[in-house]
């Protein structure tokens, strides 16, 4: 009989580490949401799309390009290309170049997670409780209503780092790495239009503002050219000094600075929604906790991976949950 593993988590790193693992194990993953993709998210409302979580992602390492190259090949992922620019308040608009490759997921930035969840186990909308029973090496899991998941040989989180913790419960040491792992938040505005995008550029880099991303959403590929939509990020800094701000007042203060930077009209959306990441961008990983992931307890059988010591790169994630897919199958 195959061990069983429990994944916490359908994002790039729990669907990789899924597909490493389940030749050779029983492997399960939980997801809280009602979705695969975890940052790769993709929001549809009132006949608009918006890639609300990561924006893009850049392929450096030969092994990941190795992986993506079949995705490319098929149309699942496409380079984003078109006229970037930097904008400053009161400034004049410069181009700002794009040095290599911008890849993003077809039709939405979740679809290349959709086409790597199948074939795996998946069970959505369950919150796995925190960690309490451990009987001859075997974890037994329950949800948050008490009801029981099974029993799992190995449990692997790839939640953020607060999550993590809480999950592991007093099993995790205090020594551990992830704990000492901070993260950024981050305010994300979602405009949508019935009409079509009149500028030259898709995307944005804003200076010394609250407001430092907005991307041309229906600029990228597989997306619905007829409508414009616009993922307007804030920066970091400023999320993580606001994010426990009345939701109004965040509103109306970014929409007031967008308006501020930005020469195009948006008083007046077919569609408006504001969403807050509290675990956006993790802060710069320390050099102990960068030599000891990813995190695995080989008496326990408990392990954690995931943007939280890799600066959030898609491809860093994948890298590695591979290492410790690696781990667990040696």
């Amino acid at each position: 009989m195959k061990k069983r593993i429990a994944i916490i988590g359908a994002g790039m790193s729990g669907l990789t580490l899924a597909n490493r693992l389940k030749d050779v194990f029983d492997v399960v993953i939980f997801e809280k949401s009602r979705g695969v993709g975890g940052r790769m998210a993709t929001r549809t409302a009132d006949a608009f799309k918006f890639d609300h979580g990561t924006q893009f992602f850049t392929v450096r390492d030969k092994h990941f390009s190795h992986f993506i190259s079949d995705y490319i090949n098929s149309g699942i992922v496409s380079e984003w290309k078109g006229k970037v620019i930097t904008l400053e308040a009161d400034k004049k608009t410069s181009t700002r170049l794009w040095f290599e490759p911008h890849y993003v997921a077809c039709p939405g930035m979740n679809s290349l997670c959709k086409k790597m969840a199948e074939g795996i186990s998946i069970r959505i909308n369950c919150e796995v409780a925190p960690l309490a029973k451990r009987n001859n090496n075997v974890w037994q899991l329950t949800d948050i209503s008490n009801q029981e998941l099974g029993e799992f040989d190995i449990v692997i989180s790839t939640a953020p780092p607060i999550q993590t913790s809480k999950l592991f419960n007093d099993f995790l040491p205090l020594s551990a790495p992830l704990r000492n792992a901070k993260f950024l938040a981050c305010f994300t505005m979602m405009f949508g239009f019935h009409k079509t995008w009149d500028k030259s550029w898709i995307a944005a880099k804003v200076k010394n503002s609250p407001i430092e991303w907005i991307a041309v959403n229906s600029s990228k590929p597989g997306r619905d050219s007829t409508k414009t939509t616009l993922v307007v990020n804030s920066s970091n800094i400023w999320a993580e000094e606001h994010v426990n701000d009345d939701l109004t007042n965040t509103e109306k203060f970014l929409r007031n600075e967008l308006n501020r930077v930005l020469d195009v009209e948006l008083e007046y959306p077919d569609y408006f929604s504001l969403h807050r990441w509290r675990y956006a961008l993790v802060s710069k990983p320390q050099d102990k906790m960068t030599r000891d992931l990813p995190y695995y307890d080989e008496s326990l059988n408990l392990a954690s991976v995931g943007d939280w010591g890799s600066q959030s790169r898609i491809e860093d994630v994948w890298i590695q949950a591979n290492q410790l897919a690696d781990t667990i199958l040696a």
